[in-house]
């Protein structure tokens, strides 16, 4: 892949003869070698479009940011166990296809047999500036998680990478879209996102996607997504590849200037006759469009086989149409699980 332009902690101490360590060394020092306080792990969560809200948000004004302790997760800390504990506090599905990234700037994730440092005075995941990046299949929580009632505000001195960028139609050459995040009224059309909510890695292509979502356009896997194009700069000949890699670091990146941002060509809006004709797997199917949590578990694949009914876990999240069913001598609603399995089901639910 071509690239753009962009711009362990170990004990000084000595172990002595008893396994101890040196204590009196730490004594002259003045210093404690023992950690003080409880320990955290930063994260943001992200699907292939961008960035989604914690369960476990650290501030009320920025749910995209998420901390828990450094306790919740069971040695050892390889990112496989790392992924599936986190997937289950965030309540998402599938962690086995999670994918985990150390910093947000690495262009690969990380390997499952490869080890995550969660305790020491820096590190990746050891704080907000510095956190872990977790990218999964879908957005779709398969449980509720209680969230605290009252959170800090975030503080608005933060210093904020953004990229900017223009929307051209795909129904006409010079059609110029008023963008969905606009931010200055004398210019309608130029619209921004900020760059901690592109996906890793870090590509073109995980640009477009974010910008995509943003604006309510087509997106991967709906067939006029491949024809949206994203330029440089108003002055590119030529569109960028999806797979070239982008630097947010730094001051100099595509998009980084008001003045001279990236462009979206051909765009396609996502209507509601495209999300009705192919479901996402980041939403519900149309007409699916009530959340609902599950009251209790059956397996009715072990219980009754030749019944066309979804076998259900309490507690996990379904999506319904709310429509009363008849089933066989019983009665129950039409839902989509957390995996996209439609069936009938009796009980539900709590709304």
């Amino acid at each position: 892949m071509s690239p753009l332009p962009g711009h362990d902690h170990t004990s000084s101490s000595t172990a002595s003869s008893d396994g101890k360590g040196d204590t009196d060394s730490a004594a002259k020092g003045g210093k404690s070698t023992k950690r003080t306080g409880p320990s955290y792990v930063y994260y943001r969560l992200y699907t292939k479009l961008g960035a989604f809200e914690s369960n476990h948000a650290l501030y009320h004004n920025d749910r995209f940011i998420g901390r828990v302790p450094s306790k919740f997760f069971p040695p050892p800390h390889m990112v496989a166990s790392f992924r599936r504990t986190l997937c289950k506090l965030e309540g998402l599905s599938e962690p086995d296809k999670a994918l985990v990234f150390t910093p947000l700037s690495s262009p690969a994730p990380k390997e499952d047999s490869a080890r995550l440092s969660l305790y020491g005075p820096s590190g990746p995941g050891l704080s907000e500036q510095d956190p872990i990046a977790l990218v999964v299949e879908s957005e779709k929580r398969i449980k509720d998680v209680t969230q605290p009632e009252k959170l800090p505000e975030r503080s608005d001195d933060t210093d904020i990478h953004y990229v900017y960028y223009r929307v051209y139609s795909s129904e006409g050459e010079g059609d110029e879209e008023k963008a969905k995040t606009s931010f200055d009224e004398s210019d309608m059309s130029l619209g921004r996102i900020n760059a901690v909510f592109i996906a890793p890695p870090h590509t073109a292509g995980s640009l477009k996607a974010c910008i995509a979502k943003a604006e309510g356009l087509v997106t991967p896997g709906h067939a006029l997504y491949k024809d949206m194009e994203l330029f440089q700069d108003m002055t590119s000949d030529a569109a960028m590849n999806d797979a070239n890699i982008i630097s947010f670091q730094g001051d100099a990146y595509p998009g980084s200037d008001e003045g001279d941002p990236v462009a979206l060509v051909n765009a396609t809006a996502n209507t509601a006759a495209d999300q009705k004709a192919k479901p996402t797997s980041d939403g519900p199917d149309s007409n699916f469009t009530k959340r609902a949590r599950l009251t209790c578990t059956f397996d009715y694949n072990v219980k009754h086989p030749t019944w066309a009914w979804l076998s259900i876990n309490k507690d996990e999240i379904v999506y319904t149409d709310g429509v009363l069913v008849n089933r066989n001598i019983y009665s129950g609603y039409m839902a989509i699980n957390s995996k996209g399995v439609k069936g009938c089901n009796i009980t539900l639910i709590d709304s």
